[in-house]
C-alpha cells in the first residue's frame, strides 16, 4: 500500500534530515514543501494521505481533505497556534523512525482495511516448544530466529509465555508491543500498519513486539484469538518466518497453535525427570494422533549420549553441545553462527 505524504517545514537542515530517513520507506511517496503558498496550492490540487507539517508552513486555515490525516511536528520550545489546538501531533525533535511509526499507527486507525496488502500464503510457522523447564527452548528459538534473519529471511519472532525471558537477547523498551496488537484484533483498522507502528527489530531482517504488558494479557486469549493473530500477521507480507516461543502448558491455546503451525519443535534435555515429561508429553494421543507429523525434535544440552526417548518416530533434527553458564545474549549470538545451527534450513524447505 502507497501512501501519499506531504511534508512541510520550513527549516531545509530539519526537512532534509527528515527526508533522508522517510525515503527509505518504500511505502512513503514523499512530496516536500518549504513555503506556506506552495504547500497551499498543493492541497487544493492534489490529493495526500498525510500531510505531516511544521506550523510555520501550514496554520490549519486551507482545510485538507476529509480523509487525508494531518499531523502537526511539535516543537516543545514553542507555542501551539490556537487553530492547531486539535490536530494530531508528534515530537519534532525524536528519532525521525518513531515519526515514521507513530504516523503508521494514527493513520492506520482511519484508513481501514488495505486493498493490494501482500497476502501470507508464504509464511512458514515455527513454533518451539518443551514440556520442560529449563530445557532451553528459548535459547534455541532466539537461535534459529538470528540464524534464519542471518540466512535472508524476514522473521518475526513473538513468544507467548505468561513469564518471558527474550529480553536477554532482544531488548524490550517501554513502547507497547503485543498487548496492544492482540487488543486490535477485531477492529476496523488496518492492521498491516498498526503491528509496522510497534515493530522492533534486532538486525536487518529479526523483528518483534515487547512482550505483553502482563500474564493476564496471555491467560486472557482465547484459541479463535491465537489463531486470527498468527493468520494476521501473516497476511501483512512484511515477514518471510514467524517463530513462536510456546509456554510449556497444554491448554486449547497450545492445540489451536498446533493447529496453524507448519512446524513444531520440540526441545529436548537429557536427564531423568526431562525424560519422564517427554513420554508423559508423546502419550497424549489426541495430540499425536492430530501433530506428530508436523514435530521434530532438538536435542539441548547435549554430552553425547543421544536422546533417552526410543519409542517415538519424531525425528531428531538437530544437537546443541552443553555449555556451563554461557552468558545468554553472546551465546544466542555464537549459536546461530555455530554449525549446530545448521538445521533450521530443515524447517523452512
Amino acid at each position: 500500500m502507497i501512501i501519499k505524504m506531504a511534508v512541510a517545514d520550513s527549516n531545509i537542515d530539519y526537512i532534509q534530515r527528515l527526508i533522508s530517513v522517510l525515503e527509505g520507506y518504500g511505502e512513503l511517496q514523499l512530496s516536500v514543501y518549504t513555503e506556506r503558498a506552495a504547500l497551499e496550492h498543493a492541497l487544493t490540487s492534489k490529493h495526500f494521505d498525510v500531510l505531516l507539517f511544521d506550523s510555520s508552513v501550514y496554520d490549519g486555515q486551507i482545510r485538507t481533505e476529509e480523509n487525508t490525516l494531518a499531523v502537526m511536528l511539535l516543537d516543545e520550545t514553542s507555542d501551539i497556534p490556537e487553530s492547531l489546538h486539535t490536530y494530531k501531533k508528534v515530537r519534532k525533535y525524536q528519532r525521525i523512525s518513531r515519526i515514521y511509526q507513530q504516523i503508521l499507527e494514527l493513520y492506520s486507525e482511519i484508513c481501514g482495511e488495505a486493498d493490494g496488502v501482500l497476502g501470507g500464503n508464504g509464511v512458514r510457522t515455527i513454533a518451539f516448544y518443551s514440556p520442560i523447564g529449563g530445557a532451553g527452548k528459548t535459547t534455541v528459538a532466539l537461535a534459529s530466529a538470528a540464524r534464519l534473519a542471518k540466512m535472508g529471511y524476514r522473521v518475526f519472532y513473538m513468544s507467548l509465555e505468561d513469564i518471558a525471558s527474550e529480553d536477554c537477547y532482544l531488548p524490550q523498551g517501554n513502547e507497547r508491543g503485543l498487548s496492544e496488537v492482540v487488543a486490535c484484533l477485531g477492529e476496523k483498522i488496518n492492521f498491516t500498519m498498526k503491528l509496522q507502528s510497534l515493530l522492533q527489530n534486532k538486525d536487518d531482517k529479526l523483528f518483534y513486539l515487547n512482550h505483553f504488558e502482563s500474564p493476564n494479557d496471555i491467560y486472557e486469549m482465547h484459541e479463535e484469538e491465537i489463531a486470527e493473530l498468527l493468520e494476521q500477521i501473516g497476511k501483512t507480507g512484511l515477514f518471510d518466518v514467524i517463530i513462536v516461543d510456546t509456554g510449556i502448558s497444554l491448554d486449547k491455546k497450545m492445540v489451536a497453535l498446533f493447529e496453524n503451525m507448519d512446524k513444531v519443535v520440540i526441545v529436548e534435555k537429557e536427564d531423568a525427570i526431562s525424560l519422564r515429561k517427554l513420554k508423559c508429553f508423546l502419550e497424549q494421543s489426541h495430540i499425536m494422533n492430530e501433530y506428530a507429523h508436523k514435530m521434530c525434535r532438538v536435542i539441548n544440552f547435549d554430552i553425547g549420549r543421544g536422546s533417552m526417548l526410543t519409542n517415538t518416530n519424531i525425528p531428531v533434527i538437530g544437537k546443541i553441545d552443553a555449555v556451563q553458564n554461557p552468558e545468554p545474549a553472546q551465546f544466542i549470538a555464537m549459536l546461530a553462527n555455530a554449525a549446530e545451527c545448521s538445521f533450521v534450513s530443515q524447517l523452512v524447505n
